[in-house]
């Protein structure tokens, strides 16, 4: 009887026990994570938390998110659940500054109409064609509105950056003013001022979107200060500027100004404008490497040298008429997927590749303070020219048969981070002002070896359509440079950030099956496709032979040779088809011992441990009653 009480009085008080922690651990622990991914997924960065403590005035973040429709998507669900998640925990550290709220758009909805209303873009799901928002909208106090269309799983490694971005965009409204030294003239176009007085100035298109997103100056080439309220620089193709220039330019690195720097070895589109005499001077090198600076900050653009690379070569046209040809151009490169660094908000969600022509190599100094980040890198398939070769009248064909790799990646673009001195030691004669001789802090700079990447013909085509002018992109040039700058137009916090890791865990192994599948296919094709081709040919002309009126026929040799080559191309696509089907097969045997692993063998073991267990404890109950009866 007692043991029975004592049983029972156990079981109440565990449930008890159980509830009060419960209870304990909801009011005391709330928010609470603890976070054991590789990567740090789920933890906030120092930035983040900085930016959400200090927020100056209260932020409201509508997250629009149709629940009911998400029922039997469970990729959806968790990466909803992510989303939320993070936001909660933005308004946990943002000290009663960041009220949320969550809202089903229901279809034909108030709610979904306001969601329309702020921009969210909309999917349609299901039989019945309803819509499925999954967006955020946030608003400050002065009806300022920032918004993120769609949350999709592709950017998740990018959540906490987008939102924070958000955020401190919603707490600093007012536009950035960023300030454009260049030699280049953007207001005008490729004809420059002349053109201009001829009533032809188109100016460069560039220029629109930055107009968007800043407050832009560009002062006259005589320029003797830097706007004090400047909060971003961009140097673009900066030539010949004077002692007191690069000054001003230095000391306002040093007082923590950001800058964008794109410098060239050689600038195809500088060397395009007309000089003093209006005609182009092909002699005239067209660098823009301010070694002035840069050797002072321990960084540098080698000069005169200029990267060509195998894999981003541009295929361009050559010749005309009936004798124009196609040819991989390896000075102009397209920059796309491995050329990128996918773990920088900058680069790693541009739609199309980066064309760059002619461009140089960003390097630094071994004892450099400045640590460098690449954003853009070329392939080891690369080889540097000199830039001589593309200044008069470049031969693609030449540099193409006489390409030697260097087997060494060449960083084309990146990010430097880290205290630095000033290039100065004394302020210049005629300068008004103190020398700041190092730097408030690290600097936050981006260096790009290509300042032809804001040329029109690099990155947009102009049409006309109905009388209005349409601007179609061919490359993410623009959206690039955008990137940089309003990365860099945040606070040092936001700098900080970087993407994290996926909660997409893919099957690595089963990819790389797949992509060696689909490199052996890729080599079998182009192996089988130049076969095709010498047939074509040798076709093409056995033909004309046969054309000339003088009767001749196919001789019986030629006939032979022809069938056997015929036969060798289906031999060869037979061999194609095995070759696809055995790595089909690797890949799918892979994924039958993956599931069952995880479907079968895990749960067995632990059937085999439960069996395991439960032998042990009769055995010891065995022996206890043993014990007990002796």
């Amino acid at each position: 009887m007692n043991q029975r009480f004592l049983n029972w009085s156990g079981i109440v008080l565990a449930a008890i026990l159980f509830l009060a922690v419960n209870i304990v651990a909801g009011t005391t622990l709330r928010g609470s994570r603890l976070d054991l991914t590789d990567s740090g997924l789920f933890t906030l960065s120092e930035g983040t938390r900085n930016i959400l403590g200090e927020l100056p005035e209260p932020v409201t973040l509508r997250l629009y998110y149709s629940s009911t429709l998400a029922e039997g998507q469970p990729q959806i669900r968790n990466h909803a659940n992510r989303v939320l998640g993070m936001l909660e925990e933005f308004q946990a550290l943002a000290g009663g500054n960041i009220r949320l709220e969550v809202i089903d758009p229901e279809p034909f909805s108030e709610a979904e109409d306001r969601a329309v209303d702020a921009g969210l873009r909309g999917v349609p799901v299901g039989q019945g064609g309803e819509t499925f928002y999954f967006g955020l909208v946030g608003e400050n106090l002065t009806d300022d509105r920032q918004t993120i269309g769609f949350f999709t799983p592709e950017r998740d490694r990018f959540l906490e950056y987008d939102l924070t971005r958000l955020v401190w965009s919603l707490a600093h409204p007012d536009k950035p003013k960023l300030t454009i030294i260049t030699s280049l003239p953007l207001e005008f176009g490729p004809g420059g001022i002349q053109a201009a007085m001829r009533g032809q100035s188109q100016a460069y298109a560039i220029l629109e979107p930055l107009r968007q997103s800043f407050e832009v100056t560009v002062p006259v080439q005589q320029w003797t200060a830097i706007d004090p309220d400047t909060d971003l620089l961009l140097v673009a193709h900066a030539r010949r500027l004077t002692e007191a220039q690069l000054f001003q330019i230095d000391q306002f690195i040093m007082r923590g100004g950001k800058a964008v720097f794109l410098t060239d070895p050689l600038s195809e589109a500088a060397a395009r404008q007309p000089g003093p005499g209006g005609a182009p001077n092909p002699g005239d090198p067209q660098d823009s490497l301010l070694p002035r600076l840069f050797d002072a900050w321990g960084i540098h653009v080698e000069a005169g040298k200029v990267v060509g690379d195998r894999t981003y070569a541009t295929r361009v046209g050559l010749g005309g008429g009936n004798r124009r040809q196609s040819v991989d151009y390896v000075a102009w490169l397209r920059a796309h997927d491995a050329a990128l660094n996918a773990a920088d908000p900058v680069t790693a969600d541009l739609s199309l590749p980066m064309l760059l022509a002619s461009v140089g190599h960003v390097t630094r100094d071994a004892d450099s303070p400045l640590t460098l980040t690449p954003l853009v890198t070329s392939s080891a398939d690369s080889q540097l020219f000199d830039a001589d070769t593309l200044r008069f009248r470049p031969d693609p064909e030449q540099m193409l048969a006489s390409f030697a790799p260097d087997e060494a990646t060449y960083v084309l673009a990146a990010r430097l981070q880290g205290p630095v001195k000033s290039a100065f030691t004394a302020v210049p004669e005629g300068v008004e002002g103190e020398l700041k001789a190092a730097s408030d802090g690290p600097v936050n700079l981006i260096v790009v070896a290509d300042a032809d990447l804001i040329d029109d013909g690099f990155w947009v085509n102009r049409q006309q359509f109905l009388g209005q002018q349409v601007i179609q992109q061919t490359s993410s040039n623009a959206a690039f440079l955008l990137n940089a700058l309003e990365n860099l137009s945040g606070s040092s916090d936001l700098i900080g950030l970087r993407g994290r890791g996926e909660s997409n865990r893919p099957f690595t192994v089963i990819e790389d099956l797949r992509r060696e599948a689909e490199q052996r296919y890729l080599a079998e094709e182009q192996a089988l496709t130049a076969k095709l081709s010498e047939t074509e040919a040798k076709l093409a002309e056995l033909q004309s032979k046969a054309g000339e009126g003088a009767g001749q026929l196919l001789s019986a040799e030629e006939t032979e040779a022809i069938q056997s080559f015929q036969d060798e191309v289906l031999a060869t696509r037979r061999e194609l088809r095995a070759v696809q089907l055995g790595l089909r097969k690797d890949i799918e045997q892979l994924e039958y011992n993956l599931k069952l692993l995880n479907i079968g063998l895990v749960p067995a073991l632990v059937c085999v441990l439960a069996g395991i267990l439960a032998l042990w404890r009769r055995a010891r109950r065995r022996r206890s009653q043993n014990l007990g009866e002796a």
